[in-house]
């Protein structure tokens, strides 16, 4: 059977493309690698936690359009964030700092005008021997927010990312899965044909046809298809593309994306309420940096987060590595011993993202050639193939599961203006 359009990848982006394409009466076909629907989505549900646990995106970062009006028509909820952001610094909590540097960047910022990787920017106005503190800050920010490597990160990117902090951030009640559980139902209801544990090895194309190769030897036919896959998967060559111009080739090398590490702890009992009465984050140096709590929602799991090249590193390293990484950072943090947080410790669930072989990675990052590169991948190739998710969007909100729903939504608009 020749489909009007094969979606390769189930996440958010090849959901809602595939959704959009059958509404319109497109026969429509999705392939995705795993045995379930999702991609990097995923919302567990772990014998021992005392809440389902998101080991992949987790937060809507402001209020985002696209991801709202999805959960309205699904009939799900949000609840904001809460909780106080905690400095600690070689175990001191709230350590004194005036801030003076940091602003000093952040000034330099606004006033750049040409695009340059953050490290250039830092070496021309802030020399490493004089402000080694603060390149350590700026070094670890760009890995924490954007898991990104300094000498490849746009500065103009981080300027817009970084002064826009102050939004509120929101939890979906009942997880990412239930929006992934809503989509992938709106497919089914409109005939989408789900392929799962398919793994593309190929595709072969030429105006108006497009067929596929899958490494358990399945062939399939269609006049378009939408590659969703990460760029983790485009960049490591997983799939080759026979006859892809080298111009498409050479900017999915472009963009940037990172490695993310992220933890989850469930124990006995919330301990850090005995430190502090309303944490909601705790930003730090330890070797795991950055840790949350389930607030307003009472919950005894913590998050742990680690990103960019420090998180590649580390996905070398076994699961039991991991998480006495993890508790040797709790350690210091709550200035308390390993062998106290493992009697506590109930369960766990670590996800080192690089080490997923369908994803290779956590999501991208802007460089200083992305903007160019994203010119050129979001054309669909001779109107045949179109790519989407997370890593070709350009707009506000970049990195995020509503930067995936809004380029599937336009690779589906794309294809419907073609018919």
């Amino acid at each position: 059977m020749k489909y009007d359009v094969i979606v390769i990848g189930a996440g958010a982006a090849g959901l809602l493309a595939a959704r959009e394409l059958a509404r319109t009466g497109k026969s429509v076909a999705v392939l995705e690698a795993a045995p379930v629907a999702g991609g990097r989505i995923r919302t567990l549900t772990v014998p021992g936690f005392d809440t389902p646990a998101e080991a992949g995106p987790e937060f809507i970062h402001g209020d985002l359009p696209l991801t709202f009006r999805l959960l309205h028509e699904a009939g799900l909820t949000a609840t904001e964030t809460a909780g106080a952001f905690i400095n600690v610094t070689d175990g001191k909590w709230n350590p004194e700092d005036d801030g003076k540097d940091w602003a000093a960047f952040m000034r330099q910022l606004v006033k750049q005008e040409k695009d340059v990787p953050v490290a250039t920017l830092l070496a021309k106005h802030f020399p490493a021997e004089k402000y080694a503190a603060l390149h350590q800050q700026v070094k670890d920010y760009a890995q924490g927010f954007d898991l990104a490597d300094i000498s490849r990160v746009s500065a103009l990117f981080v300027r817009r990312e970084w002064t826009h902090q102050e939004e509120p951030n929101y939890r979906i009640n009942g997880g990412y899965g239930a929006l992934v559980g809503f989509l992938e139902a709106g497919c089914l209801q409109k005939s989408v044909t789900f392929f799962y544990n398919r793994v593309v090895n190929s595709i072969t194309y030429t105006s108006d046809d497009v067929i596929i190769h899958t490494a358990n030897g399945g062939v399939f036919n269609s006049s378009k298809v939408v590659v969703t896959v990460s760029l983790g998967v485009l960049q490591s060559k997983a799939i080759a593309f026979n006859g892809l111009p080298a111009t498409y080739e050479n900017a999915l090398q472009q963009l940037g994306f990172g490695a993310v590490i992220k933890v989850l702890l469930q124990f006995t009992r919330s301990f850090w309420e005995d430190y502090a009465d309303d944490i909601g984050f705790i930003l730090s140096n330890a070797a795991i940096p950055t840790w949350w709590t389930q607030a307003p929602k009472k919950s005894a799991m913590l998050t742990g987060w680690l990103g960019g090249p420090p998180a590649a590193a580390l996905s070398l390293c076994t699961e039991d590595v991991l998480l006495q990484t993890a508790l040797q950072s709790l350690s210091g943090i709550f200035h308390t011993t390993i062998a106290e947080l493992q009697e506590q410790l109930v369960a766990h669930t670590i996800i080192s993202w690089q080490n997923e072989p369908y994803v290779k990675g956590g999501y991208s990052y802007v460089t200083t050639e992305a903007v160019a590169a994203k010119q050129i991948l979001q054309q669909p190739v001779n109107n045949t193939i179109f790519f989407a998710g997370e890593a070709f969007y350009s707009g506000e909100s970049q990195g995020t599961v509503e930067a995936a729903l809004r380029t599937g939504l336009q690779a589906a608009t794309l294809i419907n203006a073609l018919a």
